[in-house]
């Protein structure tokens, strides 16, 4: 039998065609990647990976030796994926960085959340150095993600999704209520690590970016 949510989406979608594109963005290892695959799959719409993307596509500056990563052209970006949605229509994008990005383009931008203590051995797990783990910990912590999206985008397109402990399934379940409207939402702000967390794990966490973080 069908979910609900399933079955709900099912006659959304016979009167509800996006227009415009959904944002899937957060801290590397909260889950966009997955869930936006899912979610393309499921809305039958084209997904762009940004980072993969640009790689692709050579649309980076140089290479940060320190942080390990590609430092992108943001006008290249901005100007490619604009052409992009003008012959395509609504996509799923999905990046870190989609703050970089036209607000116009957006229907709603969702930034995953991910509780900090979980997602040091994420991170961990991928080979990551300490230091680029601790940084990326350290801006989950302080919802550089969310901030920086808020302020480029604009809060009322801005959703958080806290992904900590969840199937990608049931994440997806959730976008795609409030894509649809069938779950309210709070705009902006919402997760707030600093005051959610208990203080055992935050001193942990703040221990960790204390001895690994590399400020310049």
């Amino acid at each position: 039998m069908l979910s609900n949510t399933v079955n709900i989406y099912k006659i959304q979608q016979k009167r509800v065609k996006l227009v415009k594109c959904i944002g899937i963005s957060g801290t590397p290892g909260t889950g966009k990647s997955s869930v936006a695959r899912e979610l393309s799959l499921r809305l039958q719409i084209p997904l762009i990976e940004l980072s993969t993307y640009v790689m692709e596509n050579n649309l980076y500056v140089y290479y940060d030796e320190l942080r390990n990563s590609y430092i992108i052209d943001e006008d290249k970006v901005r100007e490619r994926l604009v052409e992009i949605y003008k012959k395509e229509g609504a996509l799923i994008i999905v990046g870190h960085y989609l703050e970089i990005l036209p607000r116009e383009l957006f229907e709603l931008v969702f930034i995953l959340r991910r509780d900090p203590y979980e997602l040091i051995n994420i991170l961990k797990l991928r080979g990551w150095s300490d230091h680029k783990v601790a940084e990326n910990i350290e801006a989950e912590l302080l919802s550089i993600c969310t901030l920086n999206a808020i302020e480029e985008l604009g809060e009322d397109i801005i959703v958080e999704v806290d992904t900590t402990s969840k199937e990608v399934s049931a994440v997806v379940d959730e976008v795609i209520d409030i894509i649809f409207g069938v779950k309210s939402v709070y705009h902006g702000l919402r997760i707030d690590w600093l005051s959610s967390i208990s203080e055992k794990k935050l001193s942990n966490i703040l221990t960790y970016i204390e001895r690994y973080r590399v400020y310049q």
